[in-house]
């Protein structure tokens, strides 16, 4: 039985080849995106995303906090400057090392955060993902 997937889109940003690799897998497995985008930079994933046309529907952004040049925090921050509809709705899932307590309660400042997830993304997180969005889609 082929079930709708849960998002159109999911970008995945990680300056890691191999986390950006065994995220994909995890998203491929548990069908929560008809089409994924990865970048290994966040300046590139700004300006491509920028330039998303906003057809209404939300996707779901993955995001390392930790990289260099550009780190998770910064690119939100820029993200939310750039302010097109299709990243306004879209809703972010934090993914990183770090344990930080204030790494996470800055997380919560952004309004699009819905989940700050330890790595590696397990396929339990993507449950717990799907599970979060299909809350989400029905208080809307």
């Amino acid at each position: 039985m082929n079930r709708p997937y849960p998002v159109e889109t999911a970008y995945l940003i990680d300056d890691s080849e191999v986390d950006l690799f065994v995220h994909r897998k995890f998203i491929e497995l548990r069908q929560l995106a008809s089409e994924i985008v990865t970048f290994n930079s966040p300046s590139v994933a700004l300006e491509k995303m920028s330039t998303v046309p906003d057809n209404g529907t939300a996707g779901i952004l993955f995001l390392d906090l930790n990289m260099p040049m550009i780190n998770g925090f910064e690119f939100l921050e820029k993200a939310k400057k750039i302010s097109t509809g299709a990243f306004n709705r879209m809703r972010v899932v934090i993914l990183t090392s770090s344990n930080s307590h204030t790494d996470r309660e800055r997380a919560q400042t952004f309004e699009n955060v819905i989940s700050f997830i330890p790595k590696p993304l397990t396929v339990q997180g993507i449950d717990d993902i799907i599970k979060l969005i299909g809350v989400e889609n029905k208080s809307h």
